[in-house]
């Protein structure tokens, strides 16, 4: 059985390798990404250095280098980095879910929007978000070890959860780790979240809508802690969401809707 969030409708890639020498990289075939959100699965079996970064197949370009904000940072974990590069009046982008040392299997997501190649450098050092650009791009990896990485773009329309307070309510509980729900849709309402943490180090849950055009916080804070009804006025309605959670614990999640 195809493992979540594979068994969602969308285009799909996988890619592996062998590991080459330090100095060495692996570049990928070139694949497509358009407006929405990307998953990817990245797992590395050896105990040496390993990154993994997604690149626009037609070059970074010459230009001025910025490090993108991305929401949650700072937290432990691969929440993965941007840096985007000016190219005339555009901004090209690398995201590198994955800079670390040792085996891991993780998750990252990201979101890929449009409006980005209008951005200015003033633009991207403010934005708050972690996305690129859609396009053309490149897989390329570091390491001397076998990897995988694997993603899916998911299609709109397949959300098994809708916020309404009539219904069930959406509860999710997690271990400590990277997590990713969804496909969750808003309500006509304003959604409202109730959020305990039993970790002493950092929590975050982003969302991240399907089609790519928003993304905010739902909730971050750091060590134990129990929120009740707290309000999350940027979640927007009638939209559908994945939701990235980060946590240093053991947590719960409760979505509902109404005043």
């Amino acid at each position: 059985m195809i493992e979540y969030p594979f068994n969602l409708q969308g285009r799909q890639e996988i890619f592996s390798g062998s590991g080459h020498k330090e100095s060495e990289s692996t570049k990928s075939k070139e694949f497509s990404l358009t407006q929405g959100v990307i998953i990817a699965e990245i797992e590395h079996h050896g105990d040496g250095d390993f990154k993994l970064e997604f690149v626009p197949a037609e070059g970074f370009g010459k230009g001025i280098a910025v490090a993108a904000k991305v929401a949650g940072a700072g937290l432990s974990g691969p929440v993965g980095y941007f840096v985007g590069s000016k190219v005339g009046k555009a901004i090209t982008n690398i995201w590198t879910p994955v800079d670390s040392k040792g085996k891991l299997n993780t998750r990252a997501i990201a979101q890929i929007k449009k409006d980005f190649l209008t951005r200015t450098i003033a633009q991207a050092k403010e934005y708050k978000g972690n996305f690129l650009g859609p396009g053309k791009y490149r897989i390329e990896v570091k390491s001397q070890d076998r990897w995988t990485c694997r993603f899916i773009q998911p299609d709109l329309e397949q959300s098994s959860v809708t916020l309404k307070r009539e219904e069930s309510d959406f509860n999710e509980d997690g271990d400590a780790g990277v997590h990713i729900l969804g496909p969750l849709k808003s309500g006509s309402g304003p959604v409202r979240v109730r959020v305990r943490h039993s970790g002493r180090g950092k929590f975050s849950a982003v969302a991240y809508s399907v089609d790519g055009i928003h993304q905010c916080i739902v909730y971050q804070d750091e060590g134990q802690f129990q929120i009740e009804d707290h309000p999350t006025e940027e979640i927007k309605p009638g939209k559908e969401y994945m939701l990235y959670i980060l946590a240093d614990g053991g947590w719960n999640l409760n979505f509902t809707e109404g005043y």
